[in-house]
């Protein structure tokens, strides 16, 4: 074989090669800085530590994870989720349900509703209430708002207080200047129970200015396609021991889940993918419950 002829061919392998390696994995997950950004940026060292590349995406949230995993022209294959926003969008898309599989679970995600102090609203059933208020949700695409969406789903009178798409320090910053007058009367988070998050830090440290509203309606309970729950009721700590007593309220919870479009994945891929999460799920998702 001539030189020439051995150049062609190692030329013709070589773009074979490239032809065939897979695409790299693109993980949809939440604002810069965030608990989903966090989880996705460690799945993409642990996947790099098997020769296999990723890029992981910042998002609106939940909504947009499904979206772009849904969108066949997207490249995105992997997303992380609400379970409550996954079943909310599978009420619209069921079509989504025969493509989508669960890599599993990233922690526990309880709703905190926060008030003013000397506000009005001491549990749910006050927000059932037809007064006019707004509870903050964040921006429309966020997992924050779609449980509100969904809690308004299952339970209508929820409707009577209408969401408003402000960050969550910017309406406690109402909440507090405003008091009772303020059009925004309480704010929703939804994140793991210890979780050290703005909105979180400033009720903690201003227990004076704020408190957290239990949430008990029975009529939020709902099943995913697998029969378990999406939400469950909790009594959540928020924090441990200050003052020598810990801070709970009482909540419901739903989970963070890792899923993916099994159409958009190679063989390969989804067994690295659940490999990964069967033997390292611990280096992914941190400290679960927390």
């Amino acid at each position: 074989m001539n030189l020439k002829l051995a150049g062609s061919c190692a030329l013709l392998l070589a773009v074979g090669l490239a032809q065939a390696a897979d695409p790299p994995i693109a993980i949809s997950t939440g604002k810069s800085g965030g608990g989903y950004h966090t989880i996705g940026e460690r799945l993409k060292s642990v996947l790099a530590e098997q020769d296999q590349p990723a890029q992981v995406l910042t998002s609106a949230g939940s909504v947009e994870n499904l979206a772009r995993l849904d969108d066949p022209q997207n490249p995105v294959s992997v997303g992380l989720t609400q379970a409550d926003a996954l079943r909310y969008y599978l009420r619209n898309h069921p079509g989504f349900a025969d493509r989508f599989i669960s890599l599993g679970e990233i922690g526990k995600e309880c709703v905190f509703i926060v008030t003013g102090k000397d506000s009005d609203i001491r549990s749910d059933s006050d927000l059932q209430d037809a007064k006019g208020r707004l509870i903050a949700v964040q921006s429309p695409n966020s997992g924050v708002a779609v449980t509100w969406e969904y809690m308004t789903a299952l339970e209508p009178a929820f409707k009577n207080t209408a969401p408003a798409f402000v960050d969550g320090a910017e309406a406690l910053l109402q909440i507090k200047s405003g008091g009772k007058a303020s059009k925004i009367q309480a704010a929703m988070v939804v994140q793991k129970p210890m979780a050290k998050s703005t909105e979180m830090q400033v009720v903690l440290e201003n227990p004076k200015d704020f408190r957290l509203v239990p949430v008990k309606d029975w009529d939020l309970n709902d099943k995913l396609p697998d029969g378990s729950a999406v939400y469950t009721f909790e009594n959540v700590t928020v924090a441990e021991k200050k003052w020598g007593f810990d801070t709970t309220v009482a909540t419901i919870c739903t989970r963070g889940l890792m899923v993916a479009n099994k159409t958009k994945l190679t063989a390969d891929q989804r067994t690295r993918l659940s490999k990964v999460m069967l033997l390292a799920a611990s280096r992914v998702v941190g400290e679960t419950g927390k």
